[in-house]
């Protein structure tokens, strides 16, 4: 390699250390900065399933599909069907309307979906590294208590969430024979969630905030196995049988709870008491297995199917205390087209179009009428050719979950999710005939 292109490789990389430190500590400043949803009151709120975006395009797809040029955050095994050093990023914003049967709200927020950096180690191996979110909690309600018959002195009390965990992994892809995948997720959780109850007098005249602040901050080792068998059914045919399975599900926790009085604008705090000085513990969490099916035409077509199960049912706080959650699943399916790989005429034959839908049965029973919540959604995207088999991805999910008459509560949610795969080769020697 001329020392021309070194110095470009250097350049990339530092270019790229630099891009990713920022946009990796953005997003753990902006993690709270999701859309409300009452159900991440319950348990360590609501889980991200580790899709990139371009598994969203397709319902969530993931355990059995890859194409070589994409990172694949769901399976680790599929990581070795990587030959080029491939860096992804993405956001997303997110319009829900809420409604119950005294009231309706629209709100709208976002966050980033994933970061990560993937790179072929060997002709067999290939790692990723990154970021991604893997709960989020946030939540806000309010209820009033009439303290006489005309309603002039109440009791306001407000219940709010907020925070998340996120996850720092490292994971590897390695093709042990020739239709044999086999892959290891190692990742570290990290994160604080604060489940806040305040309460304001309205009859006193002083309005004094009383606030309950509970803080909980997690941290833990995770590990995450992959295997996928992809025989040859006949020429530029294959079959993906694949699977995984978390290996880890306990966190370890650390929890402070005290008493704040604050000023009648809730950010002036004039008293503070700590009741439980840090209660450490483990917690629970629940494992996740699961299964995948794909046909493939590389470079041309995809069909495939998820099922995944995640036992809720053990799921403890960090007091040993059981929540009343039930175990969940999903089912997903969905496909890519792409006209012509190698078009020059017409670029919207290299355009990659996907699509795909999920039905999911959460955990969450939130009224306790023992009717869990459904979450049902379709989901399509594109990715559009850049250089060097880059792209830049957009991705549009709607979906409905619960509904009325089950569950007390339904929402309607529209997301939308853009990124880019920047995708080069790297490390290569050039040969000189």
């Amino acid at each position: 390699m001329s020392k021309k292109n070194r110095f470009q490789v250097k350049v990339k990389f530092i270019v790229l250390a630099l891009f990713t430190l920022q946009c990796t500590l953005l997003s753990i400043r902006t993690t709270a900065q999701v859309v409300n949803s009452p159900l991440s009151y319950l348990g360590l709120g609501e889980l991200n399933d580790g899709s990139s975006i371009t598994n969203q395009m397709m319902g969530g797809l993931g355990v059995a599909n890859a194409n070589g040029i994409y990172a694949n955050l769901i399976n680790p095994a599929l990581l070795a069907r990587n030959r080029y050093v491939v860096f992804e990023v993405g956001v997303n914003g997110e319009y829900k309307s809420m409604q119950n049967y005294r009231q309706k709200q629209n709100i709208f927020g976002g966050n980033y979906n994933s970061i990560s950096l993937t790179l072929p180690l060997s002709s067999r191996w290939t790692g990723s590294l990154g970021l991604i979110p893997y709960s989020t909690v946030d939540y806000e309600t309010r209820s009033i208590r009439r303290l006489n018959l005309i309603g002039t002195d109440s009791l306001i009390y407000t219940y709010k969430g907020s925070g998340g965990i996120n996850k720092a992994f490292w994971s590897n892809g390695y093709r042990v024979g020739k239709e044999i995948y086999l892959g290891l997720e190692i990742g570290y959780l990290f994160g604080a969630v604060n489940r806040n109850i305040t309460s304001q007098d309205l009859s006193d005249n002083q309005y004094y905030q009383v606030r309950l602040e509970d803080r909980t901050n997690y941290s833990d080792v995770s590990f995450k196995a992959g295997f996928v068998w992809r025989p040859k059914l006949k020429k530029d045919l294959f079959l993906n049988v694949a699977g995984t399975l978390d290996l880890t599900s306990n966190l370890k926790a650390t929890r402070l709870k005290r008493y704040a009085i604050y000023g009648a604008d809730g950010v002036t705090q004039i008293n503070a008491d700590t009741i439980n000085n840090m209660t450490s513990g483990k917690v629970k969490a629940p494992r996740t297995a699961r299964l995948g099916l794909s046909l493939e035409r590389p470079s041309k077509w995809l069909v495939s199917a998820d099922f995944s199960y995640t036992k809720w049912a053990a799921y403890t706080t960090l007091v040993d205390e059981p929540q009343v959650l039930k175990d969940s699943y999903k089912v997903a399916i969905g496909g890519e087209f792409t006209p012509d790989f190698n078009s020059i005429s017409n670029y919207f034959k290299r355009v990659q179009y996907r699509i795909g839908a999920s039905y999911a049965q959460t955990p969450y029973d939130f009224v306790n009428t023992g009717a869990v919540t459904k979450d049902m959604n379709i989901t399509m995207g594109v990715s559009l050719p850049l250089r060097n088999l880059s792209y830049i991805n957009v991705a549009y999910v709607f979906g409905k979950r619960g509904n009325l008459s089950d569950n007390k509560l339904e929402e309607q949610y529209h997301k939308f999710v853009i990124g880019f795969t920047l995708s080069d080769q790297w490390f290569q020697k050039v040969k000189i005939n």
